[in-house]
């Protein structure tokens, strides 16, 4: 296993960031890079020996920095929606920034995604650190928060999420890559499984309204391995609303820890195949449906509307509106953990 370290660019404030990469013995690269703790770059040989990229990202941190997509980034202090950017926690209120129309995501303007972390590398593993401070985007308690990526010798990326407050708070995190497994063009004929057989409903605002919904007999099935333009531009009103899919997949209705098989990505060819593991209740699945090309990535590559697909295992999106949810309420002096493991095969 070999590790490289070189720099990747200064923020717009002066700040230095550095890039990672590790790779194995059997060819499969990562990159990494302290600024929103993200993923770069990902590839492997495919069966045929060809190596290509399949994660979506930019050629030094000002790209990141000037993005609105969360490229690869480590999303908090909370994934997804809360309602009005308010929320009450032990009898207190609290007012968060919001960043969506009157809606907090993903943490606000300046979330973990924003944010310059500490590391410490080993010959197979970063490890990215950040102290949250009490207030931050509004937010209770000073969180510390462990991310950690470690690549193994079976082409296994495991993403790993460890923090503890000083007070109770809240915390959903996830990763925000975008994959495009075949390494080009759009997503649309990448095929899909997902392994589960409830989805959370949302309203034309793309909030979960609190109905959890069967699959069955919907665009939202991936219960079999099909393309993902097979459905996506259905006349379903949740589809239409968001222009594609942007959606939570119920893996499970509580917080039990057990590690599981959320679902399968393959390229048109099956020349790669993903299967990602999470503890995790939730999948967040995104079509790249607000892309528009204006954004240049690696290379000067432009990313069009679906050029890039979000599998983001995580809490369910607008919990603390909805007690039947998973809770992302963080107790003083517990734990959080998740794990998420990328293996390709």
């Amino acid at each position: 296993m070999n590790i490289g370290i070189r720099p990747f660019g200064c923020t717009s404030g002066g700040k230095e960031t550095a890039l990672f990469r590790l790779e194995n013995t059997k060819g499969m690269f990562v990159e990494l890079c302290n600024y929103g703790a993200t993923l770069v770059s990902l590839g492997l040989p495919d069966k045929s020996g060809v190596v290509r990229d399949m994660v979506l990202g930019f050629d030094d941190v000002s790209g990141y920095e000037k993005s609105r997509y969360y490229m690869g980034a480590t999303i908090g202090r909370h994934a997804g929606q809360i309602k009005n950017g308010r929320f009450s926690l032990g009898g207190r209120d609290y007012t968060l920034v919001v960043n969506d129309h009157n809606h907090t995501m993903h943490g606000g303007t300046d979330g973990f995604h924003r944010q310059i972390f500490r590391w410490q590398a080993g010959n197979d593993t970063v490890e990215f650190l950040y102290h949250s401070p009490d207030g931050e985007a509004g937010f209770p308690g000073n969180l510390d928060l462990i991310v950690r990526y470690h690549l193994s010798e079976e082409n296994e990326l495991t993403i790993e999420f460890s923090a503890s407050s000083d007070r109770d708070t809240v915390l959903s995190m996830t990763n925000h890559a975008y994959f495009n497994i075949a390494g080009e063009g759009t997503i649309l004929k990448n095929k899909l499984r997902i392994i589960a057989d409830e989805f959370t409903e949302i309203d034309e605002h793309g909030l979960p309204t609190g109905r959890i919904l069967p699959v069955k007999n919907t665009p939202y099935d991936f219960t079999n391995l099909r393309p993902i333009a097979e459905s996506i531009d259905s006349d379903e009103e949740q589809l239409k609303w968001v222009k594609g899919y942007d959606h939570n997949w119920v893996l499970s209705r509580k917080n039990d820890g057990e590690l599981r098989l959320a679902c399968e990505l393959t390229d048109e060819h099956q020349l790669r195949t993903l299967m990602l593991y999470t503890n995790q209740p939730g999948l967040q699945m995104y079509s790249g449906n607000y892309m528009d090309g204006l954004e240049k990535g690696k290379g000067g590559t432009a990313y069009p509307f679906r050029s890039g697909l979000c599998l983001e295992p995580q809490l369910f999106p607008n919990a603390l509106e909805h007690s039947e949810f998973p809770s992302p309420i963080l107790k003083k002096g517990e734990t959080y953990h998740f794990i998420s493991v990328y293996k390709f095969v």
